[in-house]
């Protein structure tokens, strides 16, 4: 049984001259995993690429271990796929939309109308099941596409920009179901989105990609950490007068805010616990390596990589 949600191999995509994707080489472990990068990078044209949506021009992929396209049904068995745009069957209700996703998926019609109801109650759609899809907003449809991709029990999920066009509650409640999935249902993920907050929020793998190549692919807790050794501090009270006080040891401090940063030295945490001591106005509210954000992490990358736009 393969370990990895993905992998491809020198995977070339051309939409006439124009290339997306460029001969790519990249796997994905089967975990929450992030396909993050600017609109026209190449995400979707490569979730395409791997649900056999599109064929692509030359190298190889492989999708839970399968081969495509040679395994292609098999794949679509044991992955449920949530796509960017919304379907265009306005006068059908969500219930009979997803149960017909299901027989597609290859679900007999009782088993498939019972998996709709179940899924849709699932996602927070179970009072308004039998509402008519032109009637729904863009959060209850980004959850409707949801029930469609979890109709038949997939081991993978592949979600394109499932919180486009959601205001702030609606992403918190998308977000939260798709980190339960992964968590609690024990689904491997891959989450589509050019949003990094939303990455960072639920994945914790990321293939970074910049105008058809990989710019970036690893664990998400190992990119975000800081080589530099630096020591970050969160203070009750005035920063800079703890930042005056170590300098006057002779230790590397800068403030940021309610933050201060210190160079890592031998000691160097006791000596800052002793000067906050020393100082009855300060106080320690958290003490611990810096860490990188993943908009840290893709600006290096986009200053490093300026083709990537």
């Amino acid at each position: 049984m393969s370990s990895e949600a993905f992998s491809t191999q020198s995977l070339k995509k051309l939409y006439g001259h124009t290339l997306a994707l460029q001969e790519i080489s990249v796997s994905a472990p089967k975990k929450a995993v992030g396909l993050l990068g600017p609109n026209g990078a190449g995400k979707t044209t490569l979730i395409r690429v791997l649900m056999g949506i599109i064929p692509f021009n030359s190298g190889s992929a492989t999708v839970l271990g399968r081969p495509m396209p040679a395994s292609l049904n098999d794949i679509r068995d044991h992955v449920g796929y949530s796509p960017e745009f919304s379907p265009t069957m306005p006068d059908v209700s969500a219930q009979k939309y997803v149960t017909f996703m299901g027989r597609l998926s290859g679900l007999n019609s009782v088993e498939a109308a019972q998996r709709a109801h179940d899924t849709l109650h699932y996602v927070g759609l179970g009072e308004e099941r039998y509402r008519r899809l032109g009637e729904y907003s863009t959060g209850m449809m980004q959850k409707c596409k949801l029930a469609t991709a979890l109709v038949h029990d997939p081991e993978l999920l592949i979600l394109d920009e499932p919180t486009d066009g959601l205001d702030p509650s609606g992403r918190h409640q998308m977000l939260e179901l798709i980190k339960k999935l992964y968590v609690e249902e024990k689904k491997s993920i891959i989450l589509s989105s050019h949003l990094l907050f939303d990455v960072q929020r639920v994945c914790d793998w990321v293939v970074i990609l910049g105008r058809g190549r990989v710019i970036a692919n690893g664990d998400v807790s190992q990119m975000l950490a800081d080589s530099s050794g630096t020591v970050r501090l969160k203070v009750a009270g005035n920063p800079e007068l703890l930042v005056s006080r170590l300098k006057s040891r002779g230790i590397d401090a800068a403030s940021e805010g309610q933050y201060v940063d210190v160079q890592r030295t031998e000691n160097v945490e006791m000596k800052v616990l002793e000067e906050i001591q020393k100082e009855r106005s300060l106080g320690l509210r958290y003490l611990g390596p810096k860490t990188r954000t993943l908009e840290d992490v893709f600006m290096s990358l986009v200053e490093g990589r300026s083709d990537m736009e």
